[in-house]
């Protein structure tokens, strides 16, 4: 129940900043702190990546993921060659497992530029009830004509038991306690409470992918 608490708390959160978002930095926007602005993990989760690792943990089935979308497209856009995204999806909830497999599959599958963002506005935006691996697979296949058994076998195939178990322990041994959430090569957690704005969110995970 906490995560659906923090989530709702996010999505107010978020829209304020929507409302923020064109407002100029200040000097003490940039002055991020340890303990402060950010949390450090230790010891750090080895990202075994020759590119600076930011992963963003999240859920389809998370209003506070939803409305975070469009300010993951902005970090999209400012990270260099250097710099990567890696998306997370967790399963807090045995409701959520089904949308976690779904972009595992989707992405085995070459499919997941196509759907990932959709995905997210057919359950939120447009109430769709995809709670099972069938309801997504057929959403799949009537919207972008994805084979729906072959989602379905990928989905619950041993490669992504096998991811999820991984993302499970990356969960735990990060500390992830709810979602969104941005870890920085495994060791920086920018903190959405102190930071308060999404433009403050966004420069901190870059000033910290750029230490």
């Amino acid at each position: 129940m906490k995560y659906l608490v923090n989530s709702i708390i996010l999505i107010f959160l978020l829209s304020a900043f929507n409302v923020k978002a064109n407002e100029p930095a200040t000097s003490s926007d940039t002055a991020f702190q340890a303990g402060i602005d950010y949390k450090i993990i230790n010891p750090a989760w080895s990202t075994d990546s020759e590119k600076t690792v930011i992963y963003e943990f999240f859920s389809y089935m998370c209003p506070g993921c939803n409305a975070f979308e469009p300010h993951m497209e902005n970090l999209e856009k400012k990270t260099s060659e250097q710099q990567e995204i890696v998306r997370v999806p967790v399963s807090f909830y045995k409701q959520w497992e089904p949308h976690a497999k779904a972009y595992y599959a989707l992405k085995m599958m070459g499919e997941l530029d196509k759907a990932h963002k959709p995905l997210f506005a057919a359950i939120h935006q447009y109430k769709k009830p995809l709670r099972t691996l069938e309801d997504i697979g057929q959403w799949l296949s009537t919207s972008f004509g994805i084979d729906k058994d072959a989602f379905i076998s990928t989905a619950k195939s041993f490669a992504v038991d096998s991811q999820i178990r991984k993302a499970n322990q990356m969960v735990k041994a990060m500390g992830i306690g709810g979602v969104p959430r941005l870890v920085v090569e495994g060791k920086y957690m920018p903190d959405f409470d102190q930071l308060k704005t999404a433009d403050n969110i966004i420069e901190a995970t870059l000033y910290l992918a750029n230490k």
